[in-house]
């Protein structure tokens, strides 16, 4: 049986520097998590091997985070330890707003630590609010990229 193919919003791989941007984003994310977030237990080395990109256009939210499904073939280096598969980002939103881009990849990041049966509660609120002081100082690192 065949998947069914997108015609409708085409794949958006983005260019060079918009990738290496969103890679060096993630990692300064990937970085603080654990000095935010002391009491959760943050498997860095699994969450290191998700996938990242970008949602299809036009997109009407900033992120999404989607968890693996061995029926579907969504298997990842790590899964049996993160069940994560991906985290896309919207392209758009990234190049018109740098600290809610990073606001949305620790958004997205906190979803993979916690998991689906999360979703936005009340745990998730205390942890995502937690990380507002951080998003400005992560912008001034990733903006001394984009300036190079």
């Amino acid at each position: 049986m065949g998947r069914r193919i997108r015609s409708d919003r085409p794949r958006i791989i983005g260019s060079l520097d918009e990738r290496i941007l969103l890679y060096i984003a993630a990692r300064e994310v990937l970085d603080l998590m654990p000095s935010i977030h002391p009491e959760l237990d943050i498997d860095i080395e699994a969450l290191n091997h998700i996938k990242l990109g970008f949602l299809r256009e036009p997109c009407k939210n900033w992120g999404y985070c989607s968890y693996s499904n061995n029926s579907r073939g969504y298997a990842t280096e790590f899964q049996e330890r993160n069940k994560t598969h991906r985290i896309l980002i919207s392209r758009v939103h990234m190049n018109e707003d740098l600290v809610e881009f990073i606001r949305t990849l620790h958004h997205e990041f906190l979803h993979a630590i916690l998991g689906s049966s999360e979703g936005h509660g009340d745990i998730f609120t205390m942890h995502e609010l937690r990380f507002a002081e951080f998003a400005d100082r992560i912008a001034r690192v990733v903006d001394l990229y984009i300036l190079n």
